[in-house]
């Protein structure tokens, strides 16, 4: 039996809702029906939380009346009121028509019914998405016998630095969200029948999968996808999905006549032959490169929507965490920071970092342009230390370029990163038993950590956040070791 509503009502979407049901039918049933399956990730509850911040001090930039968020009845009274009374700009106004409910982050009322949409995003650019987002408030809107006259967004100004010029930039994107409009009711319905079902719809995976973000689905929906699969060739880009509608899921059932661009050929080789494709006479010349002592290094960062130290831009990556392991006539040594305060992290940061580096080596990193862009920010921001860090960079390995170049296993999935690699390297060390195993979960902690007063809860998350650190540094060193034995 269908859900008991009625023709035109759709209860429980919101804006948001919405969006997600453009993406996928299914993402979106879910999120009515089966909320507990989105617990968020802490690095994207961490991003939440940072929007959150930039949206409230957004609003800052207008004098007007906070709408409380809930209960609903409550702010869909609240709002009428301030609109009756004339209130020249609203704070999370809501509004309800067809069983959507929305709320405008800042709504400007011109009076007689006229009223402006501004949508606050702490992004740095307008995407796409954003003009659905707008589309549907519009809708809403005008379904309460108002008139927008102009859709506008509130976003984060790439240009900023803390703490000079316009944090936010306001762009009328009035055109776009016009262009939207035709599509709603035709939307609406699709959205309809899905949730007017008893059961979730049968949809398969596709590009939606990641587009315009990744479907905290994923995991559920591809369950049927092996372990080694055509979606872990390297770069394959728009044919997997050509080879998936023809039911080629697996290597093996790739067409004979497909043979591969010349960087997914060591991929496609392994696969074959089960064992790693390794260009010895590569990876010899590339080892060569190494100049005793040997330091491997690697940073951990923090990025706020909302820049709080001099000459920061929004979402900039500080640098607020080093381990260094270094190698000396044959004895391994290993030296860490981590700056464990709200304060500008950068300065102690560096010359820490500095004081253990010494002179001359190489110093082995794992993605290069990570660590050097990190540090190139701050010879840009401090320019006493552009000297020290310029020969730091210029003593910088890559080691990330062997697996790029030189040593391919098909047991890596496909992937290069740290991650993947050391399982298959380096089986005896892993990830698995610290409380913090990857660098999105570290940054949320990391902010975490510092928001906490002096005690055993802070000690903890520090700790944790240190034994992450010092295992990325470690298993380069044993990495290396291995690949020296190639």
């Amino acid at each position: 039996m269908d859900h008991p509503f009625s023709e035109t009502e759709i209860p429980g979407l919101s804006k948001s809702r919405y969006v997600a049901g453009l993406q996928c039918p299914l993402l979106l049933y879910h999120k009515v029906n089966s909320p507990a399956l989105f617990s968020p990730e802490p690095f994207a509850q961490y991003q939440f939380d940072q929007g959150k911040a930039a949206g409230r001090l957004a609003t800052k930039l207008y004098e007007g009346v906070r709408i409380p968020e809930f209960p609903l009845e409550e702010s869909l009274a609240k709002t009428k009121k301030a609109l009756d009374e004339g209130k020249e700009n609203i704070f999370e106004a809501a509004f309800s028509f067809q069983g959507i409910h929305v709320k405008v982050d800042i709504l400007v009322n011109h009076g007689d019914g006229h009223v402006d949409i501004i949508e606050v995003k702490s992004s740095t650019k307008v995407k796409d998405q954003h003009f659905d987002d707008l589309a549907i408030q519009r809708f809403v809107l005008e379904g309460n016998d108002l008139s927008v006259d102009s859709a506008f967004l509130l976003h984060m100004n790439p240009d900023y630095r803390h703490p000079d010029g316009p944090l936010f930039l306001l762009s009328d994107e009035s055109s776009a969200v016009d262009a939207r409009m035709k599509d709603i009711p035709e939307n609406l319905r699709a959205i309809r029948k899905v949730l007017r079902a008893k059961e979730p719809p049968k949809t398969d995976i596709g590009p939606h999968c990641g587009k315009p973000d990744d479907c905290p689905l994923k995991k559920q929906c591809w369950k049927h996808i092996p372990e080694l699969s055509i979606f872990n060739i390297p770069n394959l880009r728009s044919e997997k999905w050509e080879f998936y509608k023809q039911g080629i899921v697996e290597i093996g059932q790739l067409p004979d006549w497909f043979k591969g661009k010349p960087y997914q050929k060591p991929f496609l080789d392994s696969c074959k032959t089960g064992k790693p494709i390794i260009d010895k006479p590569g990876l010899k010349s590339k080892l060569a490169e190494l100049k005793e002592p040997l330091y491997f290094m690697d940073f951990e960062t923090l990025m706020l929507a909302v820049p709080a130290h001099a000459g920061t831009k929004p979402w900039q990556q500080l640098t607020v965490q080093w381990s260094v392991h270094a190698l000396k006539n044959g004895k391994l040594e290993h030296r860490e920071f981590i700056h464990d305060s709200a304060g500008d992290p950068r300065i102690p940061f560096i010359e820490s970092l500095l004081e253990v580096l010494g002179d001359s080596g190489s110093i082995i990193v794992y993605s290069a342009p990570f660590e050097t862009g990190r540090l190139e920010e701050i010879a840009e921001a401090f320019p006493q230390y552009r000297e020290r860090i310029d020969k730091v960079i210029a003593r910088v390995w890559d080691q990330l370029l062997v697996f790029k170049n030189h040593y391919c296993d098909s047991r890596f999935k496909g992937s290069n990163s740290l991650k993947k690699v050391l399982p298959v390297i380096v089986p005896e060390l892993s990830y698995k038993g610290l409380d913090v195993q990857e660098g999105g979960t570290a940054m949320a902690e990391y902010a975490r950590m510092v928001s906490l007063p002096a005690g055993k809860e802070k000690d903890k998350i520090k700790n944790s956040l240190l034994e992450y650190c010092k295992l990325d540094t470690l298993a380069m060193v044993e990495i290396l070791g291995k690949l020296k034995g190639v």
